[in-house]
């Protein structure tokens, strides 16, 4: 966003949009090892990270949401009021951070007993290990002692789609705008990308009614019940939905941006030069 805005400023008739890329911030959460395997522990985790940090690190370019991506640009993710009730995305993070701690002393950590763990990270991007650095840091609020673990992509994946590893950071992004898209990719039992190894049988039949719904409002209220029951079980614990922006001159003609996506708008026979 600043980029664009410096773009503005130098040329200022430069024609810019910005739009939702369908990409999201995820911190990785295995729920299938210890002591992540612990519901209460996985609560806390959610608890401590600090979205609005996660936004602010991206200067602007990204946004809180859910497992679906919010309006403006997306049309099935939930409200501000909806994600307000969700832990971890109250605005109080002294208190949230407070709850966070005790479930942990629960679980048997504290100062002088903090949990040691690797956060795992593909080296593609420096954007990627930033995200896993600012976790780090949030996690240490609640006894939590990690350390950056940077890998090479192949060896980054083969470890997550194995669930070889405890926590991580990465990105996941979607092709379309549609539950379908997301909730099957990411949250069937037996989806390769199921990466954080959740799996309940009453939200894979939810997946599949929503599929079958031919009302729209009625599938929308279903999808929302569903994005709401992953974040408060951590399915996927989003830190931020990326924006995309993009600025071209005006003598740049039949070039059209899609609203949501970042794979659905580089077709360029449309595209000429009126100069």
């Amino acid at each position: 966003l600043l980029q664009m805005k410096e773009v503005q400023t130098k040329a200022p008739n430069t024609v810019c949009s910005t739009t939702g890329s369908l990409v999201t911030g995820v911190v990785l959460i295995n729920h299938k090892v210890p002591p992540f395997d612990n519901p209460n522990v996985r609560r806390a985790v959610a608890l401590a990270l600090d979205r609005e940090a996660f936004v602010k690190s991206h200067h602007g370019g990204s946004r809180i949401g859910g497992i679906m991506m919010s309006a403006p640009y997306c049309s099935w993710g939930l409200t501000s009021e909806q994600l307000s009730s969700i832990p971890g995305y109250g605005k109080d993070m002294e208190k949230n951070r407070a709850e966070a701690r005790k479930l942990m002393e629960e679980a048997g950590y504290g100062p002088k007993n903090t949990l040691k763990v690797p956060i795992l990270v593909r080296s593609t991007s420096p954007a990627f290990v930033a995200g896993a650095t600012l976790t780090s840091d949030q996690l240490r609020s609640i006894y939590i002692e990690s350390t950056v673990d940077v890998k090479e992509y192949s060896i980054f994946t083969g470890a997550i789609i194995k669930g070889a590893y405890q926590l991580g950071f990465e990105t996941s992004g979607s092709a379309i705008d549609d539950p379908d898209v997301v909730l099957y990719e990411n949250f069937m039992c037996s989806s390769i990308r199921n990466y954080n190894k959740y799996c309940n049988k009453d939200i894979e039949a939810k997946i599949e009614a929503q599929s079958q719904m031919i009302d729209q409002a009625k599938r929308r209220q279903l999808v929302n019940e569903i994005d709401q029951q992953l974040l408060r079980e951590q399915a996927r614990i989003a830190v931020y939905h990326s924006t995309s922006q993009a600025c071209w001159h005006p003598y740049v003609k039949g070039y059209l941006r899609a609203k949501n996506g970042i794979y659905t708008h580089h077709r360029m026979e449309d595209v000429w030069l009126d100069k």
